[in-house]
């Protein structure tokens, strides 16, 4: 089943006829000229509390359908919602972000990743490694940020990811929502410390395609995920995919300020990720949740106050900061992991 709207940045039909020769099923690709959150419209359908048999109002929307597939059932895994223009997407701590129309790849996945939920912080990192390597194929070399960040080699921010959890009575769903900064022009950037693919390889936005990055970051992810998914019980950090995101993460062997959602503040070098891809700072404090600010500059008496005990000191003030966070970064919580979308 096929509704297309020829003006989209991402053709449906074509986006899953080119995964399929990937040897991906995509069952169900949505894509609105614009909505205010892939993540909340992917989460709704899967809520029940709105269906693919009725369009929302006010919205352009293309779908394309496996063959058999049923538009008023709950999406099946692997589903995909994208946008041209998101204007009302979820940042950190609840704050709403936008960027300019047709200027950014959005969109938003769905996982049923079973009940192993030791490992599900990993599913950020790995979709953070899909979009890493796929930009960095896309001409723009890129590096990791723990936990949800893709950033420039030189630390501004490409691509903020968030994870949110939804609770069914046939399991749990993970809806993954990711916006990439494609075509942002140096006017359009709200702060320094971002960028877009385009402004890093110094061509026009319309140069970047859209649907061969979106094909490039699922042929990633979703073989990524399935490893995941298969390794159960077993500690996951000894895989091959887990061994990629420690490769790219800039995070390790930096030290860091750690923002804890309490407001407290935790300084130490980043050495590790442990099982369930939690960051640990100088090899004895797992953080598990939390702003990492990457420091640069830093005054050593006071990065170098983090205990034992990972104890807490001082507001930062005096540290030189790397943040990083212009789009998207986004806080944990009970319904939500990674960064923000």
């Amino acid at each position: 089943m096929n509704s297309q709207h020829n003006s989209f940045l991402v053709d449906v039909d074509s986006l899953r006829r080119n995964a399929a020769a990937r040897g991906l099923d995509i069952p169900i690709v949505i894509w609105d000229d614009s909505c205010p959150s892939t993540n909340d419209e992917l989460s709704d359908l899967v809520r029940g509390t709105s269906t693919l048999a009725e369009a929302p109002a006010g919205i352009t929307r293309s779908v394309s359908t496996a063959d058999g597939i049923d538009l008023a059932e709950v999406p099946a895994e692997f589903t995909v919602h994208g946008t041209d223009f998101q204007n009302a997407g979820h940042g950190r701590l609840g704050r709403v972000w936008t960027v300019p129309e047709r200027r950014s790849l959005t969109f938003s996945i769905l996982l049923e990743p079973g009940s192993v939920f030791d490992s599900w912080g990993w599913i950020p990192l790995l979709a953070g490694e899909a979009v890493r390597a796929a930009i960095t194929e896309a001409g723009a070399p890129a590096v990791l940020k723990w936990p949800n960040d893709v950033l420039t080699a030189e630390g501004k921010k490409l691509c903020g990811i968030l994870a949110r959890v939804e609770t069914l009575a046939s399991g749990p769903r993970i809806v993954l929502g990711m916006g990439i900064n494609t075509r942002l022009e140096p006017t359009d950037l709200p702060r320094e410390s971002a960028s877009s693919i385009a402004i890093e390889k110094g061509t026009d936005g319309s140069e970047i395609d859209h649907e061969v990055l979106l094909i490039s970051i699922l042929s990633r992810l979703i073989p990524a995920y399935r490893e995941l998914v298969e390794y159960g019980d077993v500690d996951f950090s000894s895989s091959t995919s887990a061994a990629a995101v420690r490769e790219n993460m800039v995070t390790l062997g930096t030290r860091v300020r750690v923002e804890r959602p309490d407001g407290t503040n935790l300084y130490g070098q980043a050495t590790g990720l442990d099982s369930g891809g939690d960051l640990i700072i100088d090899d004895k404090t797992v953080v598990s949740a939390g702003d990492v600010h990457h420091l640069r500059n830093a005054d050593e008496g006071n990065v170098g106050a983090s205990s034992a005990e990972g104890s807490v000191v001082g507001d930062g003030s005096s540290v030189t900061d790397d943040e990083s966070s212009v789009v998207g970064d986004g806080d944990s919580t009970s319904t939500g992991f990674g960064g923000g979308r």
